[in-house]
């Protein structure tokens, strides 16, 4: 038996935080714990095998977290894995009951709305990439060549598709934002 696993797209698989943190936690019930937490988290992600335990992670969207943020976890016993773009991602293991890091629903509410931000400036980004190439593509049709044309409306495809699915995502956590 193997003692690492690779998953794919494991962001996109689990939108809200809470689903994203509670299919963590099944892996770890399952022996199979991230050490890591980075860049590219959300597309591939590694396990390694361990004992299997009862963890609680917390997925915490943060683009400029006070100076002491990272030193207030750690001192109600959270263990830092890292970040992803402009995500936290903490991890404590227990033993009876499960630990929070929200206190409260409007604090759960809060971080929901920060992971929809953080979508956002994806979507606009996009948004504006096919509309700017939409536009130049309109103004210099006519002097483009042929293939030239073919790789910008290809990559006007691909965009658009991406942003349609950020504006799916966004809609998705906006109707489950207090979960």
């Amino acid at each position: 038996m193997s003692n690492k696993k690779t998953i794919f797209f494991s962001a996109f698989r689990y939108l809200l935080p809470s689903d994203y943190e509670n299919w963590l936690e099944r892996m770890a019930v399952d022996g199979w714990l991230i050490d890591r937490f980075r860049q590219w988290s959300s597309i591939v992600m590694t396990f390694r095998r361990a004992d299997p335990g009862k963890y609680r992670f917390v997925y915490d969207p943060q683009v400029s977290p006070r100076e002491e943020y990272i030193d207030t976890y750690k001192q109600f016993g959270w263990e830092y894995l890292g970040r992803m773009a402009s995500a936290h991602m903490w991890r404590m293991k227990y033993e009876g009951e499960r630990p929070e890091a929200f206190s409260d629903q409007d604090s759960i509410i809060k971080r929901n709305k920060r992971t929809i931000a953080a979508v956002s400036v994806s979507f606009t980004i996009f948004l504006v990439t096919v509309l700017v190439m939409g536009a130049l593509l309109l103004v210099y049709n006519n002097s483009l060549s042929a293939p030239d044309r073919t790789q910008i409306i290809i990559a006007e495809g691909l965009f658009g598709v991406i942003m349609l699915a950020l504006g799916t995502v966004m809609l998705f956590l906006r109707k489950n934002e207090t979960h």
